[in-house]
């Protein structure tokens, strides 16, 4: 009988162990299947860089950073809330309607017309216009263009101007289209200083992802001046950030603890070995820009500046393998215009308009169609002289486009 009993004991005992050892084992096995799954998921990404698709000149405005503002280590939810409730009557989403050709199957071009989504924050208003800022890709090609505002008002936008080489773009919302609650109720957003950030920084990221509507997300600083290549192309140097920045945030602001915007946010890495990598155009690079396509806005057409000259670029390749600057090299003036009383001389290389760097002929052309005719820029040149560039500044007057 104690024989049978501890047989009997025995085999509860082994079933015991057998149950809880099947049951770990299909913990794991479910557990592993479901990395698997999420990895399988991922994959269909590959390692990519995927761009997340006159009035008074704005100023990097310091908002109240008073002595009692809580250290950074102390930052809490509520401290992000209440940041997010300030600043979200700046940020508005961006949708627009772009018209596709492509081939058929006859040969033939058809034509449709593709949605696509971002972000924008509020950045000057004036009597008659409200201007926004955005990424240059978000409005590239739209036919039209509509700002929905923090109260779900909607309105019709023109694009004023853009910088392809930021990748910075300016719409504006003509002032009598707004409804008097909606106008009662938006703000301007304030400009804090990209300089200023440090690497481990909080910040926090508004977008409208992948077209729902505003969303909010924090992370920290990563690094700072990295350099991604979209299409080829490299950008200028940006913000790294972990906040998540998703397809329909481009365009919208990255901001620091008092609610400043001290970045742009224009890009993200995709791909099975990376997690957290977004970009953002710090802001400092980009104030003097904003307020050119801002000032450009009261420019009739026909009435932008051009400098008359003949140039070609010197790209890094010619750079590297000539031993010349990087720039625009100047091969012809033309004759009776503002440039050729300027001082400018065939064999120059001009390297910045205003403090802006340039690096390409289209890119000068289009920097100084953001000036009216008539105005006068200040270019800087390499200047070969005694076996060696110099540096000079000369200020040229800028000519009609006829």
């Amino acid at each position: 009988m104690k024989k049978i009993l501890k047989l009997s004991l025995f085999a509860v005992l082994s079933g015991v162990i057998i149950f809880v050892g099947i049951k770990l084992v299909g913990s794991a096995l479910n557990r592993i299947e479901k990395i698997s799954r999420e990895n399988e998921m991922v994959v269909e990404s590959d390692d990519t860089v995927y761009a997340s698709d006159s009035s008074d000149p704005i100023e990097q405005r310091v908002n109240n950073p008073n002595n009692d503002a809580k250290p950074i280590s102390a930052v809490s939810y509520e401290d992000v809330s209440a940041i997010v409730d300030a600043v979200m009557p700046a940020v508005v989403s961006i949708d627009c309607t772009v018209p596709v050709e492509e081939y058929n199957i006859f040969g033939g071009m058809t034509t449709y017309i593709q949605k696509t989504s971002g972000s924008g924050f509020i950045v000057s208003q004036s009597n008659k216009q409200l201007f926004i800022c955005t990424n240059e890709h978000v409005i590239k090609g739209a036919s039209t263009v509509s700002i929905s505002f923090c109260n779900d008002y909607v309105a019709d936008a023109m694009v004023v101007g853009y910088d392809t080489s930021y990748d910075l773009a300016i719409v504006s919302v003509d002032i009598s289209k707004i409804d008097k609650n909606t106008l009662s109720v938006i703000k301007v957003a304030s400009i804090g200083n990209s300089d200023d950030i440090k690497i481990g920084d909080i910040n926090i990221a508004i977008g409208n992802s992948l077209g729902h509507g505003q969303a909010v997300t924090v992370g920290y600083i990563s690094a700072k001046d990295r350099t991604i290549n979209v299409d080829g192309i490299q950008s200028r140097p940006l913000l790294q950030t972990d906040a998540a920045i998703n397809p329909g945030n481009s365009g919208g602001p990255l901001l620091d603890i008092y609610g400043r915007v001290i970045g742009i946010n224009c890009a993200k890495y995709s791909g099975v070995l990376i997690e957290g990598i977004g970009y953002a155009i710090p802001i400092n690079n980009v104030v003097a820009t904003i307020n050119e396509l801002i000032n450009s806005f009261s420019i009739a057409e026909g009435e932008e500046g051009r400098i008359a000259i003949l140039g070609k670029d010197v790209s890094e390749g010619y750079s590297k393998g000539f031993s010349m600057p990087m720039g625009v090299y100047v091969f012809g003036i033309e004759e009776g215009s503002r440039a050729s009383e300027s001082g400018l001389m065939v064999g120059d290389i001009i390297t910045m308009v205003n403090g802006q760097e340039i690096l390409s002929f289209d890119y000068l052309s289009e920097r100084v169609g953001h000036y009216k005719a008539g105005t006068s820029v200040t270019l800087t040149v390499m200047r070969h002289q005694k076996n060696k560039y110099v540096e000079v500044e000369i200020n040229v007057v800028l000519d009609t486009l006829e």
